[in-house]
């Protein structure tokens, strides 16, 4: 063997073991933090009359509905996520600042969305949602 060559093989086990060298620290990432709430959709008809139950919304009325999250730009989407057929959600993201929001599109606004939220690790962040479908 070369003397080139011993020299380039065994020089960086000199430099590890002279700890002149050493590779770099791997830092595992931090545990993520939860957003979970419940949504509320309605009214659902018309006229709601005192004293009668409002009637419960289909599962399809949540389903069909999406919550986007936003980067702390409010514009860079991280994820976007379906709420359950029981108007719950649930969703793990790193720690960090996110904007809440849901597509403003067809009937209905949503109190309080957008909403900026901070998720620290292992926390978790309730955001409960209340959409207005407009029917008077």
């Amino acid at each position: 063997m070369h003397r080139k060559t011993l020299l380039f093989i065994f020089l960086p086990v000199l430099f590890l073991a002279c700890g002149i060298f050493s590779p770099p620290e791997i830092i595992p990432p931090a545990p993520a933090g939860t957003l979970q709430g419940h949504v509320t959709i309605g009214p659902l008809q018309p006229v709601e009359r005192i004293g009668q139950p409002t009637p419960t919304p289909d599962p399809e009325f949540f389903t069909s509905r999406t919550l986007n999250i936003f980067q702390a730009d409010g514009k860079t989407l991280m994820t976007s996520l379906h709420f359950n057929p029981d108007g719950s959600y649930r969703v793990s993201l790193p720690p960090g600042t996110y904007v809440v929001d849901i597509p403003h599109s067809g009937i209905g606004f949503a109190r309080p969305l957008p909403k900026t939220i901070i998720l620290h690790s292992g926390e978790t962040v309730q955001l409960d949602i209340d959409i207005d479908t407009g029917i008077r």
